[in-house]
């Protein structure tokens, strides 16, 4: 209990020195105080922070296959795997919005969810709708327009690309057939 309260004032203290809201020796010397002596340097603290970066990226990152593998090997109930999917798909965008100060790994968790969004869209359409090609163009237009929201919001231009090219493939088969 005690060593929590220690590690949040900690935290706190390099998070005021990261925002510039103490002049730096006085948050040193605060942190000084509350490390007891213990052996503090920045790039230690960059390195584990880097380390937990890495680390929920990879965990992300291996959702991908793990949905893959739900959708089209295992024996599970519809529900069972359209339950699992969307707590997928909701975890990466916590992770990204978590990580958002960050510009590499956010946008790829987003890039993630996008793809689990997309194949749990198909998975529900295959097992509600059939073979009902209209349906599908529905589901499909809402996906892009979801990535073209996105895109726009947080300014992520591959995300509006997406949208934009995928609603002209959608009509372009609307056209044609």
């Amino acid at each position: 209990m005690k060593q929590d309260k220690k590690d949040i004032i900690i935290h706190e203290i390099l998070l005021w020195k990261e925002n510039h809201m103490l002049p730096p020796h006085y948050c040193d010397y605060l942190l000084a105080l509350y490390m007891q002596g213990e052996e503090f340097t920045e790039s230690g603290r960059r390195a584990k922070i880097r380390r937990v970066h890495m680390t929920s990226a990879l965990l992300a990152f291996l959702l991908l296959p793990v949905a893959v593998f739900i959708l089209y090997f295992t024996e599970l109930s519809f529900l069972l795997q359209t339950v699992i999917l969307t707590s997928f798909v909701g975890s990466l965008l916590l992770l990204a919005l978590f990580f958002s100060r960050q510009k590499v790994l956010a946008p790829l968790l987003f890039l993630g969810a996008a793809i689990l969004m997309l194949l749990l869209s198909l998975e529900l359409h295959t097992r509600l709708f059939h073979d009902n090609p209209y349906s599908l163009y529905g589901l499909l237009s809402l996906n892009c327009l979801l990535w073209t929201y996105t895109g726009i919001k947080l300014r992520l231009l591959y995300f509006t690309i997406s949208g934009g090219l995928g609603f002209l493939v959608i009509l372009f088969f609307l056209a044609r057939g």
